[in-house]
């Protein structure tokens, strides 16, 4: 057995029968929503670069106070989550595409955004 021999794949978050998937292309992001949590993972090498290897990234839907969306125009959009302990950026894109609780989009991506935007509204309600 040497250093690199496959190894079995453990997924650590298991879907839920209640949960929606997202997809990002433009950034390689997935989004997973189900009724208690929010879930962001990415790969590429763009997303290890920024953000690093951080894996899954996981938001306890009750605790989100608050999201901001930027509308891609000549620079990209992003979709960012606040909840406390967070921080809210205000440096522009180029800080919110590092941001861990941010999901960057394409404006092709524009109405995929817009769908996880009225899913999370309608499970805070």
């Amino acid at each position: 057995m040497g250093l690199f021999a496959d190894k079995e794949k453990i997924d650590l978050f298991q879907p839920t029968e209640s949960e929606t998937t997202f997809y990002i292309k433009s950034s390689k992001t997935t989004i997973r929503l189900d009724n208690k949590f929010l879930r962001i993972s990415r790969g590429g090498l763009n997303n290890a670069i920024l953000q690093g290897l951080d894996g899954e990234k996981s938001i306890l839907l009750s605790t989100i106070t608050a999201f901001q969306i930027k509308e891609p125009g000549v620079t990209t959009g992003y979709m960012q989550f606040i909840y406390p302990g967070s921080s809210d950026i205000k440096a522009g894109v180029w800080s919110a595409v590092k941001d861990e609780n941010t999901i960057a989009f394409s404006k092709g991506e524009k109405s995929t955004i817009l769908e996880i935007k009225n899913a999370i509204e309608s499970k805070l309600k």
